[in-house]
């Protein structure tokens, strides 16, 4: 079971490694300015809002059942070949909202889920978690650095080569993770009320709401930036893979940082680190800066994201991991309209530094919520040991 995993995140992130850093660029090179790509992300994260929520649900639902992953994949992938085949402005514009409203609505059924079935499949070793995420990194460091030199000789469309197949083997190892639930939940919308009356579970998701929001207002300019300062896309590729790259241990060790300094702590961290991150980002004048502030991204994600799963699912009830962790996607969902559409806007007004800065000071204000809302919570369960 525990080679299953591992190789599930492969897949996956070897998937999200050949699109995500590149897809501004992709939009950009089929002529969509700073607005429409905001439009863009805006709508695909609505989508995941919309889905995300509804997939982790159906998981809850049928606790038997295997069918959720591999249906999400095979979605995105249909999504995905409908996004390849957008051309022209007007073409580019309707083919990147439907393909990219499809991508997302299986996406949102990928990432959420697979970490539900992953704490369900380690039980009270939940902990481990985030030894099983870290293959998933390290998947995204690979991925993204040999797309990004793919990119530069064949151009944005070659990403396709690898996202496509990657999403298909997606949808085939996830077929054969086994389930380990007994109990169904209640309906979708009752569970995710009782996910939400949670004890300080819903001031927790502000805060991941604002975390988000100033995150992806950044990361949809992050590629764009380093390309403007004269970066190629290998460089692009450089600076995602680098991030990844710091991940990896720190998701590895994440059940040690958290026997010896909590989870709470690492979660707020992460925050915090988010907004240096950001105001680094601002001040840098040449591609390479940038590069080497995306040091800073992965180690506040890492902390953040493996933290906040954890976090959430010792708050909520076992029989609504699935539900918990598509609550936690779909404000991501709802961060990302806020952010990529406010995100165009800004970026046009005050350029793209500005909105970096911008970003930097609403991450400071979300920190404070986190902090506020994880010392006036219940306190998360202590971390098991590995």
């Amino acid at each position: 079971m525990m080679r299953r995993l591992p190789l599930a995140y492969i897949v996956y992130f070897g998937a999200v490694g050949a699109a995500f850093p590149y897809l501004p660029v992709f939009y950009r090179d089929l002529g969509l300015d700073f607005n429409a790509i905001g439009l863009v992300a805006a709508l695909q994260a609505a989508t995941q809002l919309i889905t995300a929520p509804i997939w982790g649900g159906l998981a809850d639902r049928f606790p038997r059942s295997r069918l959720t992953l591999p249906a999400a994949a095979v979605f995105a992938a249909v999504g995905a070949v409908i996004l390849l085949t957008a051309t022209e402005y007007l073409g580019a514009v309707l083919g990147a909202i439907v393909g990219g409203v499809i991508l997302f609505a299986g996406l949102a059924g990928i990432g959420p889920v697979l970490d539900a079935r992953t704490l369900e499949l380690l039980g009270a070793d939940r902990g481990r978690y985030g030894q099983a995420r870290a293959w998933g990194s390290a998947a995204f460091v690979v991925s993204a650095t040999v797309v990004g030199v793919v990119l530069d000789r064949e151009g944005p469309r070659s990403i396709f080569a690898v996202y496509l197949p990657a999403l298909l083997l997606t949808a085939l190892v996830t077929a054969f993770l086994p389930r380990r639930g007994t109990s169904r939940s209640a309906s979708i919308m009752r569970g995710a009320r009782t996910v939400l009356g949670a004890p300080g579970l819903a001031l927790f998701l502000g805060g991941v709401f604002l975390v988000w929001t100033a995150l992806s207002s950044l990361n949809a300019f992050y590629s764009i930036q380093i390309v403007a300062l004269g970066g190629g896309a290998t460089l692009v590729g450089v600076a995602w893979a680098l991030g990844a790259v710091v991940e990896v241990p720190i998701m590895f060790g994440f059940a040690r940082l958290g026997r010896r300094f909590g989870n709470e702590r690492i979660v707020i961290l992460g925050t915090f680190t988010f907004a240096l991150r950001a105001l680094l980002a601002a001040l840098a004048h040449d591609p390479a800066a940038l590069v080497a502030v995306s040091v800073l991204e992965g180690f506040s994600f890492a902390c953040f994201f493996v933290g906040g799963v954890t976090y959430i699912s010792s708050l909520a009830p076992t029989t609504l991991a699935g539900t918990a962790q598509g609550l936690f996607a779909a404000t991501a969902g709802l961060a990302t309209i806020v952010g990529s559409s406010v995100g165009g806007v800004v970026a046009d007004w005050i350029t793209i530094p500005g909105l970096f800065a911008g970003a930097a000071l609403l991450h400071l204000i979300a920190a404070g919520v986190v902090t506020f809302a994880i010392r006036r919570g219940p306190a998360a369960r202590a971390l098991p040991t590995a």
